[in-house]
């Protein structure tokens, strides 16, 4: 399933379930709870998200590589591996009847790992039976928008949002003998399988304020903990990590997508 397509079965999701949340308000006093939490909630100021998706990193779109060659596909293949990150976010000010504007950091975790092929190939495509991975930590540092003006007055629980700022990456390429490292064709030289990476990141997602599924446990853990919200979020993001500003840089950005949980506090 595509990400395009993904993204609509989730957009959708979230409009039916905010339908029904705006339709039982008009009949319950869940409407007055809902004020009534608004009123006595605490302040909000930040935003923590767990994220998880998949990520394939764009190794083998690097225009220097020679027509046709792919070396992370013929080691690693085409599947995606599991990212896992954490981002935290500060709305540094409040756009009245809008939402909120302030710098967000991230920082991930991903690896792929296969055995490595043999440097004479053998009959039957025979590998070698010594492991080799590509570890990746992605980072970024973002300006986020978020319009929650539709759950803080509308009461319709869905919050749009969109990212912007600069990526970079930690890779370290290993064998079972530790980080590899290979000879510079052009300068004799051993050269260490690790570095980094710059780039631009962008991203645009929905969040599903979960408050509504039991306002008077919200209000409770908002309270107790001062966790003001907690959405279930989906968004697409692109981590353009192609070497900005740098020469001869690894290809380790990706256009894909997260998901997860975020609380805001």
């Amino acid at each position: 399933m595509t990400l395009v397509r993904r993204a609509a079965i989730f957009a959708a999701s979230c409009v039916v379930a905010a339908a029904w949340v705006s339709v039982a308000h008009a009949d319950d006093e869940t409407g007055v709870l809902v004020s009534r939490h608004d009123k006595y909630a605490s302040p909000e100021r930040f935003v923590l998200e767990f994220r998880f998706g998949l990520y394939h990193p764009r190794v083998d779109s690097d225009p220097s590589l020679n027509a046709g060659s792919s070396p992370y596909r013929d080691i690693f293949g085409d599947t995606a591996n599991f990212e896992f990150a954490v981002e935290f976010d500060w709305a540094a000010y409040r756009i009245p009847h809008f939402g909120t504007i302030g710098p967000g950091f991230s920082a991930g975790y991903t690896s792929a790992s296969a055995n490595a092929p043999l440097a004479v190939p053998e009959p039957g495509g025979v590998l070698s039976a010594e492991n080799t991975s590509l570890t990746i930590f992605p980072m970024y540092g973002v300006l986020v928008l978020r319009a929650d003006v539709i759950d803080r007055e509308l009461h319709v629980p869905l919050v749009p949002y969109v990212k912007a700022g600069f990526g970079w990456a930690l890779w370290q390429a290993s064998d079972s003998a530790g980080t590899s490292s290979a000879q510079n064709p052009t300068t004799k030289q051993e050269v260490l399988g690790e570095g980094k990476t710059f780039g631009t990141q962008a991203a645009v997602g929905l969040a599903l304020d979960l408050n509504f599924l039991d306002l008077a446990a919200a209000r409770q853990f908002d309270s107790s903990v001062g966790v003001n919200h907690t959405y279930a979020f989906f968004e697409g993001f692109w981590a353009n990590l192609n070497g900005l500003g740098q020469t001869h840089a690894l290809y380790v950005g990706a256009y894909t997508w997260a998901a997860g949980i975020a609380l805001s506090f």
